[in-house]
């Protein structure tokens, strides 16, 4: 018993030891418009997350993310919407950063937003979530034009 709790302990010690700064949280990317949101985290491969649909994310280091909406597919017509965020990923708190510097160092930056991410909603209902809101369809030329047929 006591030999089981010195391994677990070891294995501990030498998890935090190997990256202190590094997180691993798993949030979610919703997307509740009628337009097809496009993903990619750190340059990595494109996650397509269709209409009224959500994908989970995991953050487990600091680093960038990268989203775009499209009217229609992604390769069907050009994004008309492109944006990209740093994320923080440190030790239990994972979220995107913009806005002002206020409260930085307590709460983290973008507590108070001062920076208009419509049609997006950053760090809400959780720090790193990302929700796509109907008032997106709107930025479709003739509305919203694909429906969801995934």
């Amino acid at each position: 018993m006591l030999r089981q709790r010195m391994i677990a302990m070891a294995a501990l010690l030498l998890g935090l030891a190997a990256s202190p700064a590094d997180a691993e949280c798993i949030r979610t990317l919703v997307n509740r418009s009628n337009l097809t949101l496009v993903a990619s985290r750190d340059g990595g491969p494109p996650v397509e997350i269709p209409p009224h649909r959500s994908q989970a994310i995991r953050y487990r280091q600091s680093g960038h993310l990268d989203l775009s909406l499209s009217c229609g597919r992604p390769g069907e017509s050009a994004p008309v919407y492109r944006t990209s965020y740093d994320t923080v990923a440190e030790i239990d708190r994972c979220y995107l950063q913009f806005g002002s510097r206020f409260f930085e160092n307590e709460l983290g930056r973008g507590f108070l937003g001062t920076r208009n991410t419509a049609p997006l909603t950053l760090n809400n209902p959780r720090q790193g979530d990302v929700v796509v809101g109907p008032q997106a369809d709107a930025l479709c030329p003739a509305g919203p034009v694909l429906r969801s047929r995934y």
